[in-house]
Formats: structure tokens, sequence, C-alpha cells
């Protein structure tokens, strides 16, 4: 007390010498910043095309207890000004509250093509506040009106080749900005006066481009110059003019077309005069063949280096010998702004080990499966042509015989795997000019793969050849880490990082090389998993509005959205992601905006749902839905658990979604204040639950829908909340006395496992969980491992594909429960990480787990370490949250537990006087503490 006395006066000099110095800037006390500043969950975007985009700032600080009292967000067109603390498009005033999550503008309206500066104030009291620093965002076009751009295109049908085009134009004054709007129907890469712009590739991300296609924003105001200027560009097939190729890879009938990609240009240029102009694209300009010869999404890509056209992007090329092109005719979606993270190459890999075993013949392992492409730097003979093909595997199975091969290190004698069409038929064929050093990769297709061959076409060597592998993903940036003294775990987690980033291109993939579908059971049982890895709000909130542009008139979401890639299998499972990712971000990120966007939609969903149960096969079961409503493909009920493609009874599966769906509906309802369909989705689920329980639930065994235990139903019902109290136990047996009975291992598919740790832990069983997670024979992750995988495979046994990520949401049972951070969806943690609790599982032998999670509020961090008499526990917690830690007692008997080397639990007694610490008691064998913000370092004793 006598401290804080003492303290006041000086902080009020403070503040008065700080007004005094600056007008209205910062008044900054050590310890605490504003940072982190976003809209719509990105820094400093371009393009924003939302009238009411949403701002989110954290706090950091190295101090404890410190909370947001109020804050102050203010909007302007000059950053002098908001640095001045004045804000002309919108000045929030003073807030009393402690929200910084998607704070929804309301100034003025905005204007398309405007960069707006933003800045926030926070007060920590009544006295103290701290400015942040500016941030802007670059509004795109914000009224469809507003294009003037035209669809572009060749006059003649084009098939596989990807045809240059150009635009020269004046510009006489001296350029203040410029901001370009670009996208194509199919792939694009733009260039102006010679430089590609930007770093994006595969862009625009896939959607389906009938009803929304995604434009990119750029600021090209250094590479415009006064003068003759040129805009050029490459336009590939993308998912738009999808075909099957004789000889090359497609995926099942190889997609469609919709005639000719096109391109779509509108260059915004405005002068230090105050006048502007418009450059877009129309009928002035001009197109020409290229050297891309062959490019489809599955195939690959063949170049031709003789037909490069040096020169075609600058001003002064001779182009008389080019075509007009024709304006686009074909019928096309709505045009929105990219807002999520482009792809982009984000890693590039050198070889660890390289062959050459014969003359002509190169043979490369990356030590890594990775999805992108290859970069090759060759010199050779003029017209010699070489052959680039990857695999994820070398040598091949005995003619006839099934055997699942691993990857390996790469050895003396290996050759590529011919195993598999959707490697062996996928390629690139570089022609090459010669005698001089050529440099090339893709730019219109990806696959997966670790192991690279080169082949030339006249069996000679190179004179020079270096291969690197160019890992392309869509840039979604790291937000969680995890170590711990099990090394099986923390390659598991590597695993399951390289399988997410290989399936991470636009929307979730299955598969990088053999599908690219966008499944959405396959993403839905990712999504938390995700979300600990990555910052995947802007992701997920592109898929979801996939999902509504996919949903057909009968209310059904596809199996996959968008629909233009892939395959269609799946089940009611696989649909659900419509509601339970929205749930999940609004849990997560404290997004309600995408419940009220999507409910209207969520609801036709449902109504779908109950058309199913009530006009299939079984109309005297009005709430049950059938196994095989359309057909085996379309009401998948889960897939690949082992030794089997599905499960036995597929209406289980598809009854219990419809009744979690119901659930969450009513939830969601009654979040956005509609208290009547939140208490219509309350009574539907309650009445399916019950007539789930009449219809799938065995008393006599305790089993769902089979005679014999199938660990995904009663995975199910316990994790819904399904089972009758007095079963819950019995029904919990049967899953422990199946693991044990399979010698310690899971007999789960994707949507199982899923759910398998949680329900293991919470109802006591973390020895289980642990030894599940661990397991190095088949089933089991380590059994991949051991196996030399670097990702995570399709099937248990390690066959077909080897870069699925849909086993991956293991990595939940990483965070949550070795590492305790619970989530908001687990029931303790408050929405958006207001109120976090902490709960670590310390399964025998594991000495020590680290792990950080960037949260919507700040970075939370646990690391806990065990030793034989005493547990040491550090923990993070954000400013403006709180937190209770619950440290395991173990057989410690009594204990006591300090922080740093203040004593705050002694003789079974909370010791009261730890700064941020609001209480200890003890439940169970826990010891419960109450803390605020900051850092802590906890050390239990046995005394």
């Amino acid at each position: 007390m006598q401290n804080n006395i003492l303290f006041k006066p000086a902080k009020r000099v403070t503040l008065i010498l700080c007004i005094l110095i600056v007008s209205f800037s910062s008044c900054s006390f050590p310890g605490v910043k504003i940072n982190d500043l976003k809209v719509e969950y990105l820094t400093d975007p371009l393009g924003v095309d939302t009238d009411v985009p949403r701002f989110s700032w954290k706090l950091d600080s190295e101090q404890r207890s410190v909370y947001q009292q109020a804050y102050q967000l203010i909007v302007g067109e000059s950053p002098g000004e908001i640095r001045k603390g004045s804000g002309n498009v919108w000045d929030s005033g003073k807030i009393n509250s402690g929200q910084t999550v998607n704070i929804e503008y309301d100034g003025a309206p905005l204007q398309s093509n405007r960069k707006y500066y933003w800045r926030v104030r926070v007060w920590t009291d009544s006295d103290e506040y701290e400015w942040s620093e500016p941030a802007f965002f670059h509004t795109g076009i914000l009224d469809e009106t507003e294009w003037e751009a035209e669809w572009i295109t060749t006059r003649e049908e084009i098939i596989d080749a990807s045809p240059l085009m150009r635009k020269e134009f004046p510009v006489d004054r001296r350029i203040e900005e410029a901001y370009v709007f670009v996208t194509a129907r199919g792939f694009y890469e733009l260039y102006l006066n010679g430089e590609k712009v930007g770093d994006h590739v595969l862009d625009p991300a896939i959607t389906d481009y009938r009803e929304t296609i995604l434009y990119s924003t750029f600021d090209v105001t250094n590479l415009l110059k006064r003068g003759n200027n040129v805009a050029g560009a490459v336009i590939g097939n993308g998912a738009w003019n999808l075909r099957r190729t004789e000889g090359r890879y497609s995926w099942g009938s190889g997609g469609q077309s919709f005639g000719n990609p096109g391109f779509l240009m509108q260059l915004m240029i405005t002068y230090s005069d105050g006048s502007k102009s418009i450059i877009v694209t129309d009928n002035t300009w001009k197109y020409s063949g290229g050297p891309v010869t062959f490019n489809n999404l599955y195939g690959g890509e063949d170049y031709d280096a003789r037909k490069e056209t040096d020169g075609w992007s600058l001003a002064g090329f001779d182009d008389t010998g080019w075509k007009p092109v024709t304006v686009a005719t074909e019928p096309a979606g709505r045009l929105k702004s990219l807002m999520m993270p482009p792809l982009r190459v984000t890693k590039t890999i050198q070889p660890v080990k390289e062959l050459n075993p014969s003359p002509g013949v190169y043979l490369f392992d990356l030590g890594q499966n990775i999805a992108g492409w290859w970069r090759i730097e060759l010199k050779g003979a003029p017209g010699q042509v070489i052959r680039v093909r990857a695999d994820e595997t070398l040598n091949d199975t005995v003619p006839g015989y099934r055997e699942v091969i691993f990857p390996k290190p790469m050895e003396e004698g290996d050759k590529l795997s011919t195993n598999a069409r959707y490697h062996t038929t996928i390629w690139t064929d570089y022609t090459l000019k010669g005698n001089v050093s050529e440099v090339y990769e893709p730019r219109f297709f990806y696959t997966g793969f670790r192991y690279i061959e080169v082949t030339t076409s006249d069996q000679k060597d190179l004179e020079h050849l270096k291969v690197e592998g160019r890992v392309v993903r869509t840039a979604v940036e790291r937000n969680g880490t995890f170590e711990s003294s099990d090394s099986l775990l923390n390659q598991i987690h590597r695993a399951g990082l390289w399988s997410q980033k290989g399936n991470f291109h636009s929307y979730p993939t299955d598969c990088p090389q053999r599908e690219k579908g966008a499944y959405l059971g396959d993403g839905q049982v990712m999504v938390e998993a995700s979300m600990h890895d990555f910052h995947m709000a802007p992701f997920y909130t592109k898929w979801v509005n996939d999902m509504r542009d996919a949903k057909e008139e009968s209310g059904r979401i596809p199996n996959t959205a968008p629909v233009l890639v892939g395959g269609m299998g799946g089940g009611i499972a696989w649909g659900s992601a419509y509601i339970l990712i929205p749930w999940w971000m609004h849990n997560y990120y404290q997004d309600t905006r995408i419940l009220a966007e999507h409910y209207p939609t969520m609801k036709e969903y449902l109504d779908f749902l109950k058309f199913l149960a009530t006009t299939e096969t079984s109309p005297e079961e009005p709430y049950i839905i059938d196994a095989n409503f359309y057909g085996y493909w379309y009401s998948l009920g889960e897939w690949v658990s082992p030794g089997r493609r599905d499960c036995p009874n597929h209406s289980v599966v598809h009854t219990f979604y419809y009744y979690y769906n119901s659930l969450l509906l009513s939830k969601i309802a009654e979040v956005l204040g509609y208290s009547d369909d939140s208490d219509y989705f309350q009574a539907l689920s309650d009445t399916i639950k019950q007539e789930f329980n009449r219809k799938f639930f065995n008393p006599e065994t305790s089993l769902y829908g089979t005679e014999e235990a199938y660990q995904t139903y009663q995975l199910l019902a316990l994790a819904g909340d399904v089972v009758p109290d007095e079963f819950r136990e019995s029904v919990f047996n049967t899953i422990v006395e199946d693991i044990e009975q399979r010698g310690g291992h899971l007999n789960t598919g994707i949507i199982g496992t899923k759910y398998l740790w949680p329900v293991l832990v919470q109802n006591g069983r973390d020895d289980l969980a642990f030894l599940l997670a661990t397991q190095t024979t088949y089933p089991g992750y380590g059994y991949w491992i051991e196996n030399n995988m670097t990702t995570l495979a399709e099937q248990w046994d390690g066959s077909n594909s080897k870069n699925h990520h849909m086993f991956g949401s293991v990595v939940e049972y990483f965070f949550k429960h070795l590492a305790g951070i619970q989530s908001p969806t687990d029931g303790c943690t408050s929405k958006g990480y207001q109120d976090i609790y902490i709960k670590p599982y310390v399964p025998a032998g594991l000495n020590y787990v680290n792990a950080s999670y960037e949260t919507v509020t700040g970075e939370i961090f646990s690391g806990w370490n065990k030793e034989s008499n005493s547990f040491t526990h550090i923990i993070e917690i954000p400013a403006n949250t709180t937190a209770t830690v619950a440290l395991p007692v173990f057989d410690f008997g009594e204990v006591s537990v300090y922080e740093g080397d203040a004593i705050i639990w002694e003789n079974n007694s909370f010791v009261e006087g730890t700064s941020g610490i609001i209480q200890v008691i003890k439940e169970l064998e826990r010891i419960m503490i109450q803390i605020e913000s900051g850092k802590y370092r906890f050390r239990m004793e046995r005394d």
C-alpha cells in the first residue's frame, strides 16, 4: 500500500509532462504496449471490401494485472493527423470497455480505393493511457458499379497453353499512388514494366467462379514511371478450364471447362496534382503464345524456353504480330477481395541426397514430403528436353502384389516409384534454349512429393543441374509451438504441421497430389487443431463462404466446397462443417459476424437434414437419417478406421450430426438474439437425442449401433452428451475394453479420432490417451514415424497418399491436455480466451512440455517440468485476461507451492500477498490457482 501512495504522484507528473511536450501524443508508461493491430484479422491489409471493417489489437506488458478499462479508436486519411490523435473519418470517443477484438467501424462511409490510417488509445485505469503506433488499411472496390474493367481472353480456344497479354499506356504526370485490382478465371501472373507484381502464386484463390471470384490488390506506385508503361499478364487454366488430357494425370473425370481462362485488371492511378486515371482490361489489349505449352492443375506444366519472348512486358516492344484480345462472354460470379493470406512460396528445400545412377538420369531426396513444385537450374544443349517427375516413395512393389511402400533415406540403387498414376503421369517437360544457364519453376500447378527425378530425352548428362523443392501454400502464419521430453510426440507434431502446410491451398485439401479436393469432413475434424498451430480466421472465413456458394437448392451443403476440384464423397459429418466451423470461430475468435452472415443458410441446411430424416426409406422414424440416402459415396459415416474403408452403420453418424447441428444452431440463435428459433432447435435436438438412444443404444451391452464395440460411435455419444447419465461409465468402459483388447491401439477413422483423446482424458484415462498417442506399432502415429513418414498418411497402414492432414486432430491433445491450454469449446475457458483455464495432464513417462499459443487476446505459454519430488509450471497469461491454473498433486501428499521465491500455499492454506495471485484452493487432486495477467513460475514441492 505504501508503494502505491508514493508512486501515484510521480505518475501524475509524468502525465502532465507528456501533455506539455506533445499535445495528443502517446503518453507512454513503462511495460504496457499496444500491438498486433489488425483489420479483418489482417495486418495493414489492401483491398478491404466491407463497408464495416472490424478492428482488433492486443495489450502487451511485462507487468502483472494489466487490464484495458477503456479505449478510443480513431480513423483518418492523414497519417500526420492520426499521430496527433485526430481522426477525421471516425473517432469513437472514449468507450468504457475491455473489448479488443472485432470492434466494428462506425464512422463516415468509406470510399473505394482509399488508404485509411487508424490508431487506438487504451486506458489501463482512469489516469493511465497508451497510444498505439498508427496502422492502415486500404479499401477495395466497394461498389460493383465502379468496375470499369472487362474480362478478356484469346480468340482461339485455349486447351493447354498459357497465352501472354499486354497493354502499353502513357503516364505524363508525377504519380502520388497507384493500386491495381487484378484477378483471373483460372490463374494469372501480372507484370508491370517487366517486373512481376507481388509475390502471390496460384492466384486467385480457387472458388466456385460461377458464384464468387476473388481479386487481389497491390500497391504498384513504385513499378510505374513517367512515359510509356506496360501491363502484361500470363494466364493459366486453373480450375476454370480443367480438362482431362490423354497421358497426363487427372482426378476422376478431370473436371470441367467453363471456356477459355479470362483476365481482369483495373489499375487506378492518383497523380500529385489530384487528378486520376484508370487503365483497364478491354479490347485494346493484345495477346500471343508463350513458353508455357501445357498447364493443368493435376497433370503438370510444360515449358519450351525457345518460345520465350524477350521484352514482351516492357515498353517499346514490337507487338505488331500480336492479335487483339476478345471480351469474354462467359458468365462469372461476383468480384470479392482476397481477404486472406495468399498462396506463396514459403520455403525452399535443398536435397539431402543426390544420385546420378546412369547418363541423363538424376534422383534427389528432399528429406521431407512437401506440397509445391520444383525449381531447376540447368545448362544443356539447344532443344534438349528434360522431364521432371516426383513421388512420395522410392522403388516398386512386385507386380500384382499389394505392399505398402514407405519413404526412406535414398541410397545407391534406388529408383523413383512408378506405382501411383498420380505421381507417374504428372511431370514437367522443359525444352532448353541451350548453351546458357537457365532457371525454371512451374507457376500454374502444384503437387505433393519428397523425391524428384530428372531425365534427359537424349540420355545424356546435362552440363549443369541443380534442383530444389519449393513449398507452396496459403501463407497463414504460425501461432503455436509445442515441445516435450518425448521425441516421438515432437515428431508427430512436426509431421502434423507439414501435413497442414501441404494441404493449405486456398482451402483445406484432402491431399496435394491425388485429389486436391476441399473435403469438408477432412477439414472440419482438423479445424481446432489448425487453430492451435496457425492463424486460421481469414482462411476459414473464406472457406465457409465457399460452402455457402456450394449450397444446393435443396439446402444440402455438398461434401466439397468449392465443388470444382476433387471428388464428392462424404456424408452428414462432411456438410456439418458449415455449422461447426462458424461456431468454433465464434468461440476462438469472438467472431459473431460469421454466425449472423451464415445463419439463414445454416437453417436451410438443417431443413435439408430434416427432409432426409422424414422422407427417406424409413418415414416411420422421422428423426433418424438412413444409412445410404444418396448412395454409398454421398453418405459416408466414417473414413478409414484401421483395416476398413468406412464404419459399419452410417446412420449412427448421420443422426448424431443431425442432433449436434440442431443443438449448435440453438446456441447460435441464442447468441444472435433469435429466442424463438433457439427454443425450437433446442427442442428438436432433445427429440433427436431421445430417438437416437431409442434407435441405436443397447442398454444391455452399452453399445451404440453395433453388436461389437465400434469406438467412433461410443466416442460421439459421450462427446455429444447423448448417453443417459446412468450409462456414461459403462459406455466409456466399452471404449477402454476395446482399446485394451487391441493391445492398446485405437480403432477410429477421421471422425472418431478427433474425439478420442478428450473423451479418454476427461473420463480419467489420460494414461491410456498417452499410450495411444505414442504407439509405435500399427495402427498408430508412431508406426508412421518409425517408417520414415514426415507427414501424416491417409490410412493407418500407410497406403495411398502419404500426405493427408485429417488425422492431425491429435494436435488438440498436445495443446489442450498435455500443455493444458484448454479452449473455449472445452467448457472452462471463456469465449475469446478472456478467462483462461490451464489444466495439464502429466502422464508417466513424460518429463516436460513447453507450449505457446497465440490467441486473439495474446500469447499463452504453458511449460511444466516434473521431477521426483517437485513440479514446476511456468505460465504466461496475456494482458487483459485472467486465468485459473490447476496444478496436479500426483502422489506427493501434502505440498507447498511457491511462485518464484514467495510461498503461496502451505499447510493446506492460501498464503496471501503475492502480486497477481487472487486465490489458491485445493480441489480433489489439483491445486487451483486463480491469477491475473502476467508471467508466473509455480513450484510445487513435497512437504
